[in-house]
């Protein structure tokens, strides 16, 4: 028995409950010993509350801002199980937010399992009890309402489809319908503590919603609901869903005890209307991708800004920094004479798979993005001012490659409230940039053919212009161009000439379709001339020239326009 399990189990020597928890679970056919006991549920519900619920949410609904996931249906990325579940809290999770909690007794923590059950038991029994994806009212009257009369979209989105000021409801139907009803009539009461809703699973309920209020220096008031804060910070959305990251220090920010929704809806709309909204948020199970690549972005940077970006010293909206691919800053106040007087502001831990960080930056109008390397690929949104998450986005590869050697992801793209990133398993990605909610996905190479994309693409007038690698590879290089708002492909050069095209000569017998030429890094772009400029990698195999020929290879090692 190694010295941390010998440690555990003098400590609960120690209990009353000594024998049942003797020591921590060591494979998946442990049980929970508090399964199914009420007392437990409600025990573990008050530690959740003063422990999880900062990161995960009210009732494990999630908080993708500070990079929590639902833990209220099953699916859960480290194991269901309830060894996996005490595993998870006891351990921590290497590489996230996720500590270990070895300040909890094991009778704690299994009284947390015992409340996460709650959580995944009752939303499975409530949707059963009404039958599978049944949802009662009139859905697709719901669904006029939610976007009509009712207003509900001013602040709220579903598959991309509203505002971002409230909550995403693309996935509300993990709710049960008395919650949903009562945040619709009160909303500003407490959910009740019924497991399985918003508000809790037992003991105290949801907390109270708040407004934030900011007077700023020349006299604006802004109102708005809190994404995050701290002590020294506050980042709030008003009603337009626009975004202020606020310093306390600065400007002070009182709190009202109400939300921003209306409180009349119950005198608005009739018991019929009411019915009829809670059926269409409950057919609500996830995220529809399908749905969300249809819907206009407005606001962000536009292409004219990127155009301009030089003027705009302040930002760093590009990879390069600019189109003309300087990577100079105009910025002045670092200089050679006080360089050696700056200290560390703040620092941020940019979590991600197993690799080295290699990512620019890119900083816009205040908010910073960056990437981590390596599998799961992450990309955070950050208050380039104070280091607060505004909010993360990761994804786990769908395929990986054995043989993966370049595990980097070096930035992000933006136009408008467009992110683009590509992924080591060769997908182009947009994301919401001010929520961190995927928009749409197109598979760009197959990685298991030897290709990834590691460097962020070149975003210009409606397109998305992305590379690839492989040049280590029997892969034939390409540039691709999509839709900036559907992800659908432009064109494709490739970097081989084909026969019949000019400088497949070059090339020895059918050579051209193994030859590498790998677009890997991001290009630059001359705005006056239309002409968009990319360095073209190696030819393969690298060293070795009798396969391919004593010629020039083009268009390999080269500078095309």
């Amino acid at each position: 028995m190694n010295n941390r399990i010998k440690l555990v189990a003098c400590s609960l020597a120690a209990v009353a409950t000594g024998a049942l928890f003797a020591q921590q679970p060591a494979s998946d056919a442990v049980t929970n010993p508090l399964a199914a006991n009420l007392t437990a549920v409600a025990d573990g519900q008050r530690i959740y509350d003063g422990t999880c619920q900062t990161c995960h949410g009210p009732a494990g609904m999630g908080d993708p801002g500070r990079g929590g996931p639902p833990l209220n249906a099953p699916g859960l990325k480290h194991g269901d199980g309830d060894a996996d579940l005490f595993r998870t809290i006891r351990q921590g999770v290497s590489g996230t937010q996720m500590p270990p909690y070895k300040g909890l007794r094991d009778e704690q923590v299994w009284q947390l399992v015992s409340y996460i059950r709650s959580l995944q038991n009752t939303a499975a029994s409530t949707g059963a009890s009404r039958g599978a994806g049944v949802p009662e009212g009139n859905v697709a009257a719901g669904e006029a309402l939610f976007f009509g009369r009712a207003g509900c979209a001013s602040c709220h989105e579903i598959n991309a489809r509203g505002g971002v000021t409230g909550p995403d409801l693309s996935n509300a139907g993990r709710l049960a319908s008395a919650a949903i009803r009562q945040k619709i009539v009160s909303p500003n009461d407490p959910l009740p503590p019924t497991p399985g809703a918003r508000g809790g699973g037992g003991g105290r309920g949801g907390p109270p919603p708040v407004t934030l209020v900011v007077k700023t220096a020349d006299g604006r008031e802004i109102r708005g609901a809190r994404r995050n804060e701290d002590m020294f910070s506050a980042q709030i959305v008003d009603a337009s869903g626009q975004l202020h990251l606020i310093d306390k220090l600065r400007t002070p920010v009182t709190v009202e005890a109400r939300s921003l929704m209306p409180n009349d809806y119950a005198k608005r709309l009739s018991a019929d209307d009411i019915t009829n909204l809670v059926g269409y948020l409950r057919s609500q199970q996830a995220r529809d991708l399908s749905k969300t690549v249809a819907q206009p972005i407005a606001g962000g940077i536009t292409y004219q800004r990127l155009v301009n970006a030089s003027a705009e010293p302040h930002n760093w909206p590009m990879y390069w920094g600019n189109y003309q691919g300087t990577h100079y800053s105009a910025l002045t106040e670092i200089t050679p004479n006080n360089i050696r007087q700056l200290k560390t502001a703040w620092s941020f831990p940019i979590l991600g798979g197993n690799s080295v960080l290699e990512a620019t930056p890119i900083v816009v109008d205040g908010v910073m993005y960056t990437t981590g390397s390596g599998n799961p690929a992450t990309v955070t949104a950050l208050d380039a001012r104070s280091g607060r998450q505004i909010w993360r986005w990761t994804r786990q590869q769908k395929v990986v490659n054995p043989y993966e050697i370049n595990p980097f992801a070096r930035g992000t793209a933006i136009l408008g409230n467009r992110l683009f990133v590509g992924t080591l398993d060769g997908w182009l990605i947009a994301i919401d940039a001010r929520t961190g909610q995927s928009l749409w996905e197109v598979q760009v190479v197959d990685t298991m053919e030897g290709s990834s994309i590691t460097s962020p693409p070149l975003v210009l007038k409606d397109m998305v212009i992305t590379g690839m690698t492989g040049g280590e590879y029997a892969t034939r290089g390409h540039l691709d161009a999509y839709d900036a708002a559907t992800g659908k492909r432009r064109w494709r050069f490739y970097t081989i000439p084909a026969p019949g095209e000019f400088g497949n000569d070059t090339w020895k017998g059918d050579s051209w379709t193994t030859g590498g030429g790998p677009t890997w890094l991001t290009g630059s772009f001359d705005p006056a001339l239309n002409l968009v400029y990319w360095a073209i990698g190696n030819p393969a195999p690298e060293f070795d020239r009798v396969a391919r020929g004593e010629m020039d290879n083009l268009f390999t090692n080269s500078v095309v326009a």
